[in-house]
């Protein structure tokens, strides 16, 4: 069982940019101890504590997607059949001139149509600027002008009308993540912070691009600096934009890779190009598709929606109530904007087989452990002796 989240990796702050380790403890709320004392009990129901992941889940699966290319439909069609859920990361200009266009570039605005579909099925839309700004002009991390080239292409034209687009395009409530378009610019603070003010609480840089490298990060949890925040894994054929001869792609490596963040309980997050896959059952993509998809203790869930999720965790207090009419009766509060944070967390307890369980009045349906692949819904589980609440922030739990 993955361990109980008492202390969080980073605290955003209201520029999202200090990290701090720290955890919550309420006037009314013992904290865990060294021996897994509960830390409230109310006649027979003990709370125990915050779950790591959303139903208490082993690991997570996080995918994101770069480009606005014809072929974010082939991946976004892939992802869905094996019910992987991602981030697509969007660069929003309506009809870019063709001497512009990535490989295999499609206007953006044809894209929309099965973007609004992702965003039903449960996948994120990112912003990955207007006019991705990348080679024009052509930046080199070593030359004399790129802290000028980054201060003129990080403008509000590029970060806030990214996120508008896709909010007026689409029914997705917010945006929470950015790519740094070909990895550009992600080390400066000043651009970070240009980030943050914009309203992104997440960025994902790509260390090594403009090299042409075939990286793996190798990050296994949430980012120190959630603003330049790297992956795990690349996923893809060739590793950079100047199309330099990656290592060969090796399905079972890639495989092993997913396998040890698994047996670890972290998050393994991999990225991809569309332009630098294959499709098809029998392609490198689709083979390592189906060997992390459809685990039932993987959390599959987007980019922005687990970023919020840590600060939701590391947020929210658990207060014991006066009994009333109930057996028991907790408040589950915090003060982070709804908007933002308006994802589920789950709540650990000890409670009798026959209890009923009600939020904000309203009884909560029991599932079984099937594949996690939402963020913010609400029902309970039940493991051996284990209730597993999960729950909307804001609200009064009842045990009945």
């Amino acid at each position: 069982m993955p361990a109980l989240l008492d202390r969080g990796d980073f605290n955003l702050t209201a520029t999202h940019l200090r990290s701090t380790r720290g955890f919550l403890v309420g006037a009314a709320v013992v904290a865990l101890c060294a021996s897994g004392a509960p830390v409230a009990q109310t006649g027979d129901i003990q709370f125990l504590g915050k779950t790591k992941y959303l139903n208490n889940a082993r690991a997570v699966v996080v995918h994101s997607i770069d480009d606005s290319t014809k072929l974010v439909v082939n991946i976004a069609d892939a992802m869905d059949k094996y019910d992987i859920k991602g981030t697509f990361f969007i660069s929003t200009e309506q009809d870019p001139p063709p001497e512009e266009r990535f490989f295999n570039q499609l206007q953006v605005w044809l894209l929309w149509p099965r973007m609004q579909k992702a965003v039903e099925n449960g996948h994120e839309i990112g912003a990955h600027a207007v006019t991705h700004p990348c080679s024009r002009p052509q930046s080199d991390t070593t030359s004399p002008n790129y802290e000028a080239f980054c201060q003129t292409a990080y403008t509000d034209a590029e970060l806030k009308g990214s996120r508008d687009m896709i909010l007026k395009r689409t029914t997705q409530p917010y945006v929470w993540t950015w790519a740094y378009p070909c990895g550009h610019c992600a080390s400066f603070g000043f651009i970070q912070k240009r980030i943050a003010d914009a309203g992104y609480i997440a960025a994902r840089n790509y260390p090594g691009e403009a090299q042409g490298l075939h990286v793996r990060p190798d990050l296994q949890t949430w980012a120190a600096n959630p603003y330049d925040a790297p992956y795990t894994q690349v996923v893809q054929k060739a590793g950079g934009r100047r199309g330099a001869t990656a290592p060969p792609i090796d399905v079972p490596d890639l495989d092993a890779k997913f396998d040890e963040v698994y047996n670890k309980g972290g998050i393994y997050h991999f990225m991809s190009h569309p332009q630098s896959l294959d499709f098809g059952p029998d392609g490198f993509y689709e083979k390592h598709l189906a060997h992390i998809s459809r685990h039932p203790d993987v959390w599959y869930v987007p980019m922005g929606p687990v970023y919020a999720f840590h600060t939701i965790v590391e947020r929210t207090d658990i207060k014991p109530l006066s009994k009333g009419g109930a057996k028991a009766r907790f408040a589950v509060s915090n003060t982070l904007d709804p908007k933002i944070y308006n994802g589920s967390l789950t709540l650990e307890f000890t409670a009798p087989a026959s209890v009923s369980v009600l939020s904000n009045g309203k009884k909560l349906a029991e599932r079984t452990k099937a594949v996690t692949d939402r963020w913010n819904e609400e029902y309970v589980r039940r493991e051996g002796d284990k209730l597993y609440v999960t729950v909307l922030s804001n609200t009064t739990l009842e045990f009945r």
